[in-house]
């Protein structure tokens, strides 16, 4: 390999040989919010509806919660899964369970028993932190694990304590993939990763004083999670919603008080169709976008309407962020996510593990600080992810002449028809492009003869007349015809994840069972 090729699939030399590290007395303090409060004690932490914390408000709160964990029998080196909308006492048990040195286990509120109580014995945690809007689901659980509910938590406990918060390179989480294919894994990610994720994040993003993040994003999910962290971290609000509304987000946005906001691709036509194609208010200086990739149409109807969308790639095994073009080079060169960020490497390999050259799509690898530990009681998975120290994400995408990432799907999304690789994503921008198609889902459905063909699921626009004959016709004018879609269901919605994105797998699910009419 020459130094050039090195060059081109690789953000810094020095990160691909190992992780930084820094001498014991250089670490930074481990828990983030006790250092915020005695620093800036005034300053606004987190805002819900109407009411506001400031860091030293938020940081009394968490100690009398830690000191509650604490005598409900969760020791450093436990485990606490929590089952919790987002709200303010979802953001305190985060920080509480840091502070006591224990490994947080969040848990998606919209899992089943069955699978809430396999993720439990999985990770078996000391405690299952609930509240009122989650008791039914929870209660069940009583046998499996003790539980405590937030809403109504012990007697005023005393905070005389000296807690011990986690380690630098402690496992701050551990928290579970979606599951696409086979049972979740649980990502161990540790309070280093999300140090230098933050960091690494704000040199490519910047920060300003009066950063106000607006986080409608579930906080079990690891971007939800990193917001919070690096908002302690950098010292600026949170701007908490419960779920992503696009009326509350709008009028939020509208405020002049929000600076910042990350949505999928999904929330992001939501808003740009009920807000028109018009700028937000002049404050909002980034909108992140990713968790999925952006239809070009899309991307172009959010510029065209000035508004300032930073591109990102992430998985949770990195701690979120990986690669992220910032608003001015979105401008310039739609359609990118950017170069790697800083500290992190990213190389683009064939099927037999050589490099790709520049422009050649294949498998996204990472190596870098933010990369996780490893798969929790998983050695398997673990060994199959991470291999020679780089992770192996299972998406694909290229790498141009300078180095900046170009995302185009999951290898497990990825269609072979007839020999021939479809991505699913360039169907997809195609499709929703025509005038009656609002959403659309393309999946590769098993044939005798092709071996996959191209299926398109689609969710008209409401009082659109969807023709899927004019639909096929439009296809064949902008695609080769391998990639033009056999078959065409019309549904009334796409299944939608807790974070927004089109729910692939249930799709490709009730195709197989045929519920063409879901």
């Amino acid at each position: 390999m020459t130094r050039g090729q090195e060059r081109v699939c690789s953000h810094t030399d020095h990160s691909a040989s190992s992780p930084p590290t820094m001498p014991p007395l250089l670490r930074p303090p481990t828990d983030w919010l006790a250092e915020r409060a005695a620093r800036t004690p005034s300053r606004a932490a987190l805002i819900w509806r109407e009411q506001v914390w400031t860091y030293g408000e938020l940081h009394s709160a968490v100690n009398q919660l830690a000191a509650q964990l604490r005598t409900a029998g969760v020791e450093a080196g436990a485990r606490v899964a929590t089952l919790l909308p987002n709200s303010p006492a979802a953001v305190m048990v985060l920080h509480a369970v840091l502070r006591v040195g224990a490994t947080l286990v969040p848990l998606n509120t919209r899992l089943t028993t069955a699978e809430l109580a396999w993720q439990i014995a999985r990770t078996t945690p000391a405690l299952l932190v609930y509240n009122h809007a989650t008791a039914s689901q929870a209660e069940p659980l009583g046998n499996e694990v003790p539980l405590f509910d937030v809403d109504t938590p012990p007697e005023r406990t005393s905070v005389a304590e000296t807690f011990t918060p986690l380690p630098f390179d402690g496992v701050q989480a551990i928290v579970f993939t979606s599951g696409t294919t086979g049972r979740p894994k649980g990502a161990m990610l540790t309070l280093a990763n999300h140090f230098w994720s933050a960091t690494a994040s704000a040199w490519r993003l910047g920060v300003q004083r009066n950063d106000c993040w607006l986080l409608c994003m579930p906080l079990y999910h690891v971007g939800g999670m990193a917001i919070l962290l690096r908002s302690a971290l950098y010292g600026t609000a949170v701007c908490l919603h419960e779920r992503f509304d696009t009326d509350a987000v709008l009028q939020a946005l509208d405020s002049g008080s929000v600076t910042l906001v990350s949505v999928v691709p999904t929330m992001l036509k939501r808003l740009l169709d009920a807000h028109g194609d018009r700028p937000f208010h002049s404050a909002v200086r980034t909108v992140l976008v990713g968790g999925a990739a952006t239809p070009p149409a899309l991307l172009e109807r959010a510029l065209s309407a000035g508004i300032p969308v930073a591109l990102t790639y992430g998985l949770t095994e990195a701690a979120s962020q990986v690669a992220t073009a910032a608003p001015d080079e979105v401008r310039a060169l739609p359609g990118t996510v950017g170069a790697p960020l800083w500290g992190t490497t990213v190389r683009i390999v064939r099927d037999d593990g050589t490099l790709a050259a520049a422009g050649e799509v294949g498998e996204i690898v990472v190596r870098g600080p933010t990369v996780m530990r490893g798969y929790w009681r998983d050695p398997d998975a673990t060994a199959h992810t991470l291999r020679d120290g780089w992770l192996h994400t299972g998406d694909m995408g290229y790498l141009d002449d300078a180095g900046r990432l170009w995302m185009m799907q999951r290898r497990t999304d990825l269609i072979v028809s007839g020999g021939e690789n479809v991505y699913p994503s360039e169907v997809e921008g195609v499709l929703l492009r025509h005038p009656a198609v609002e959403a659309v889902c393309v999946v590769g459905m098993p044939d005798a003869e092709w071996g996959e063909v191209v299926t398109a699921v689609i969710q008209p626009r409401e009082k659109a007349a969807c023709d899927v004959d004019d639909i096929r016709a439009f296809c064949r004018r902008h695609l080769a015809g391998y990639k033009c879609p056999k078959r065409i269901v019309v549904v009334e919605a796409l299944p939608l994840t807790a974070s927004g994105k089109i729910a692939r797998q249930i799709v490709k699910e009730r195709l197989v069972s045929g519920r063409d009419g879901w």
